[in-house]
């Protein structure tokens, strides 16, 4: 890569950093997020991705200091069954294995970019992530782990033999299967959820990063993008250079 190549790749990334504080100010003046994201997007002609880094990455700060509130920490988790959403948790580790693009969310959760779930396939990659989530679960030993697959995704069913061979041979107790709708069988109350959804998040009363803390223990690896440091202060964004029109 010349010079140029990287100050225009520099610039761009800059770019999208404004572009975060200024949509990070617009969600905590309680615009309506996809008009917030549209305009934002137009008026640092964002790409699609870079859009979507915005839209996945960046929350209001209500939103992600509630979300960081129920987030675990220390090892009083492992006292609770783990239920684990399976091909969430599992993409976003393959997806760094595979040098897709991350990004650290301002409320606390890491989000692959990579689109995969529709299409996801198993390959060696595959085998190769299982190997370090699983890794990390035996060295965590939780009392009891329940994974849950997207059932109408292809070769579930396949996956969730792989993580129960596993399971079994590290004897770690619970079980692996895949269900039509993962999110409407993880029991929000009682139990700790592995995910990265914000939906799941939002209805979760203690959650994990499961996919960040393998890769941390196991893994070499950065973000593509950080958006964390908006919520580390109480202070808001600079106000927008101009106002703000919907038609």
């Amino acid at each position: 890569m010349n010079h140029q190549d990287q100050d225009s790749e520099r610039f761009r990334h800059s770019e999208l950093h404004q572009a975060a504080v200024d949509f990070f100010f617009l969600q905590n003046h309680c615009y309506p997020r996809e008009s917030a994201l549209e305009w934002v997007g137009n008026r640092y002609q964002l790409t699609r991705i870079e859009r979507d880094f915005l839209n996945r990455g960046v929350f209001s700060q209500e939103a992600a200091l509630r979300r960081r509130a129920k987030r675990c920490a220390g090892s009083s988790w492992q006292e609770k069954t783990l239920m684990v959403d399976g091909h969430n948790v599992h993409i976003t580790i393959e997806s760094a294995l595979g040098g897709a693009l991350l990004l650290l969310s301002n409320d606390g959760a890491l989000r692959d970019l990579a689109g995969r779930s529709s299409r996801f396939s198993l390959t060696e990659t595959s085998e190769m992530a299982m190997d370090l989530l699983f890794s990390l679960l035996d060295e965590l030993r939780p009392g009891k782990v329940v994974f849950l697959f997207d059932a109408p995704l292809s070769r579930s069913g396949q996956m969730a033999e792989g993580y129960r061979q596993r399971m079994k041979k590290l004897g770690i107790a619970g079980s692996a299967r895949a269900v039509p709708v993962p999110e409407r069988e993880f029991n929000y109350r009682e139990c700790v959820i592995a995910s990265s959804d914000r939906a799941v998040l939002d209805a979760s009363t203690e959650w994990l990063d499961l996919a960040r803390w393998a890769l941390d223990a196991h893994l070499s690896w950065w973000p593509a993008l950080d958006f964390s440091h908006l919520t580390r202060t109480s202070a808001q964004p600079a106000p927008l250079l101009g106002p703000v029109h919907y038609s």
